[in-house]
């Protein structure tokens, strides 16, 4: 059991990829605050959890209030202890053209992906340094990484939050707090549900030729969680079927014909 005795805390737990996350650290012996701004979402990841014969346990929790993300964080030491993991993994999605978003669209993404996420680690790391011990592991996207069209809240917001990763390695790996990000590349979540144009222009540019699954981000977030990541810091991890470092994709059989 890779997480043995370990705390965490993982926000927007009701939803694919923090659902998973959370049963995947269960598993391996984390208790585990699961939080969501729908409850009955985060208790049904709490009941698939017990059922396993793992320990959690669900909070409201409204990751744009400030008040909420140092409330999460408070709640998982007065539940367990302490806190040894966070995944920051809550956030808002929006497909709106650069030009058709206003600035209420503008302000809700980044408050909820970008602020919450921030407050959020601040309020973790401030208790892990103390502790000298921790891991914070920030949820990005390929988003944050490419222009994609109707993305520019959105990518905005995480190439933010993947920047987090990098000044906090910074400034905790000293104090015993390793901070990493992983980005996701198209994976089919309740937050994130392609057409079917859309989902071949990615599938096309896929060197793996399909879409990931939760578990996939489940498996690097166990990853950076566990004791294994003891010197890596600041590190964006792609879970992207290698999306993001492609380049032009032929048919195996125009090889041959090309010079």
């Amino acid at each position: 059991m890779r997480l043995n005795g370990k705390t965490a805390l993982v926000t927007g737990a009701g939803g694919g990829l923090g659902g998973a996350i959370a049963k995947r650290f269960a598993a391996e012996g984390a208790s585990v605050l699961c939080t969501d701004r729908d409850l009955a979402r985060a208790d049904a990841t709490v009941s698939a959890i017990l059922e396993s014969g793992g320990t959690a346990s669900a909070l409201t929790v409204d990751i744009g209030d400030a008040a909420d993300c140092e409330a999460q964080v408070a709640e998982t030491v007065g539940r367990y202890g302490r806190i040894d993991i966070l995944v920051n993994n809550a956030g808002v999605s929006l497909h709106r053209l650069a030009l058709e978003t206003s600035i209420e669209d503008w302000e809700r993404v980044l408050r909820i992906n970008l602020t919450g996420s921030f407050l959020t680690a601040q309020a973790a790391a401030r208790r892990m340094a103390a502790q000298g011990s921790g891991r914070i592991i920030q949820v990005g996207s390929i988003s944050g990484q490419r222009g994609n069209m109707g993305g520019i809240a959105y990518g905005a917001s995480k190439a933010a939050v993947m920047h987090i990763c990098k000044v906090l390695a910074v400034e905790l790996s000293a104090k015993g707090v390793m901070v990493n990000a992983i980005a996701p590349g198209p994976i089919e979540t309740g937050l994130s549900v392609h057409g079917p144009t859309r989902k071949k222009g990615y599938i096309d540019r896929i060197p793996a030729g399909e879409y990931g699954t939760a578990d996939a981000v489940a498996n690097a977030a166990l990853f950076f969680a566990s004791d294994e990541c003891e010197w890596i810091t600041g590190h964006v991890l792609n879970v992207d079927g290698g999306y993001g470092g492609a380049g032009v994709a032929y048919d195996p059989a125009e090889i041959a014909t090309r010079s």
